[in-house]
Parts: C-alpha cells; sequence; structure tokens
C-alpha cells in the first residue's frame, strides 16, 4: 500500500544500501525520495557554512555535504532505472545536478520549500532564532535565487513545506540543542503567491502544477479532476485576501514559523478533503 519510499530526516549513507532499495522498488514502480545529507561531511552543522556561520560562532553545514549525495542518488538511479526525487533542494549546484540528470533523461524530479525560496542565512543574526534552524539550512541569497529560477524554467518539480512543528519548549533552546524545522502549512500559498505569482515570475496554472498537480504525479497518485464521479479534494483560493502571518495565532498547535510578522496576499478560502468540507469562508470546519 506505500505509494512511495523515503529517508526523510537522515539520507541513507551507505551507496549499497541505496542501491538495494532501489533496485527492490523498481520492481514495483515507486519512486524513492531522499533527503540528501552526507552526515560525514556535515557533522554536527548547525547552519550554511560560511560567513554567517562564522559570524556567529555556529558549526558548519557546507552546501558540498547535500550535493554529494544528490550526485550519488543520480548516479544510482542511472545505474538501477528506479525513480528518484530529491527532496527540498537547497543549493544552486544541487539543482544543477538534477537540471543535468533531467537532461540526460533519466527519472529524477526534486522539489524546494518557502523557506528556501524566499529566506537565506542573512535572516540570521545575533538574536539566534530558532525557527530559523532547518534541514536542510537556509543558504545564500545566489542559492536562492537559483532556485527561483529553477521553479520559473520548470527544472522544480514541486513545492512542499517540510512542515517541521515542535514544542515551544523545544524551540526555546540553545540554538545548537533547538531541533531544526520550521512550520508551513499554514503560509506556503500565501507566499508563493505574494512573491511568485503577483510578481509576474509565475502564472496561476504553474503554481497550481507545483503545489497540486506535479505532487500527487510523483507519488503515482490519482490526478484530481473537477467533474461528476470524482471524489472532491478541492481548495479555493481568493487570491486578493491580505494577511500576516502569525497575527491571529495559527491553527497548528505549534508556533515554530519562521515567516511571522511576514504580510501576504492571498489564502485558502474552502478546502474539500475526499469530499468533505474541512474549511468555509476561511476557517476551519
Amino acid at each position: 500500500g506505500a505509494v512511495a519510499f523515503t529517508d526523510d530526516g537522515r539520507g541513507i549513507q551507505g551507496a549499497g544500501m541505496m542501491r538495494r532499495c532501489m533496485d527492490y522498488g523498481k520492481m514495483f514502480n515507486k519512486t524513492f525520495l531522499s533527503h540528501c545529507q552526507d552526515e560525514d561531511l556535515v557533522g554536527d552543522g548547525q547552519v550554511n557554512e560560511g560567513v554567517v556561520s562564522t559570524r556567529l560562532g555556529l558549526l558548519g553545514w557546507p552546501a558540498e555535504g547535500e550535493e554529494l549525495q544528490i550526485a550519488r542518488d543520480i548516479a544510482l538511479a542511472r545505474l538501477t532505472g528506479a525513480k528518484l526525487h530529491i527532496q527540498h533542494i537547497s543549493t544552486a549546484r544541487g539543482l544543477e545536478l538534477v537540471r543535468a540528470a533531467k537532461a540526460e533523461g533519466l527519472p529524477v524530479t526534486c522539489e524546494v520549500t518557502p523557506h528556501h525560496l524566499f529566506l537565506t542565512e542573512d535572516a540570521l543574526d545575533g538574536t539566534y532564532d530558532t525557527r530559523l534552524k532547518m534541514n536542510p539550512p537556509l543558504r545564500t541569497a545566489a542559492d536562492s535565487e537559483a532556485l527561483i529560477q529553477g521553479v520559473i524554467d520548470g527544472t522544480v518539480d514541486a513545492i512542499a513545506t517540510d512542515h517541521a512543528p515542535h514544542a515551544e519548549w523545544e524551540k526555546a533552546r540553545e540554538f545548537e540543542l533547538a531541533p531544526f524545522g520550521t512550520t508551513g502549512i499554514e503560509c506556503a500559498l500565501g507566499l508563493v503567491l505574494t512573491n511568485l505569482v503577483k510578481t509576474e515570475k509565475i502564472d496561476l496554472g504553474r503554481m497550481v502544477e507545483l503545489m497540486a498537480v506535479k505532487p500527487r504525479e510523483i507519488l503515482g497518485l490519482e490526478p484530481v479532476k473537477v467533474e461528476v464521479g470524482s471524489i472532491a479534494d478541492l481548495t479555493v483560493i481568493d487570491p486578493e485576501a491580505t494577511w500576516t502571518v502569525g497575527a491571529e495565532g495559527y491553527e497548528s498547535k505549534a508556533v515554530n514559523c519562521a515567516f511571522e510578522g511576514a504580510e501576504l496576499t492571498g489564502c485558502a478560502s474552502y478546502v474539500f478533503v475526499a469530499g468533505v468540507r474541512k474549511l468555509a469562508d476561511g476557517v476551519v470546519c
């Protein structure tokens, strides 16, 4: 019954183990979702290795720690023929590896998160805000710009939140002790509408493809259709509604949102899940 397989949270460190998984999974035509992280290179890294990690005195997490495993898993996809999906890609070079794999005709896709698109390591300052501690870490402005370009040109297949809720006391610890992750489900749509659609970098059709159509395709799920007899899994959008992230609290019990205070345009007004109304006029039913 599994629709896909993932190592999310920790990348599989052994190339032989990953190859065996892909060999077996290919028999069932399943996609492998890979969280790319070479733990031997990343070590106890906290933030992107560079100017900001040096300034704040935090252990650095080199981009190469992600890119090495992206390259490895693409090579294994070539070897096995298995479908590979790179999760929450965060670096320009990593995206270039995916672009080259697609050009080669390999069955490789990738996703980005709103926080890697719209935040950079420059958001980190002397307040050591743990809401900005995520895995993989926020990268440079050049990386962010490259990811946005990948969304525009079609290299990026999906936008996913990598939603990671934590209790307030967990995130209230020292930066190096706090868990990785930020919440993202409640603001993802508004962030994409505000930063990509309203700025005319992409249109609404491309947004729907990135956030609704392509994710289902990658997982091998039936596409959602607006027609008689189809189960309603639908989101109705108000593209002009303005709101401030966190101003009225959160539906989640977690409040570790990296975008708190951001002023956005656009939100969901009605949501139907499996034919059941879950959101009406912006209020959870």
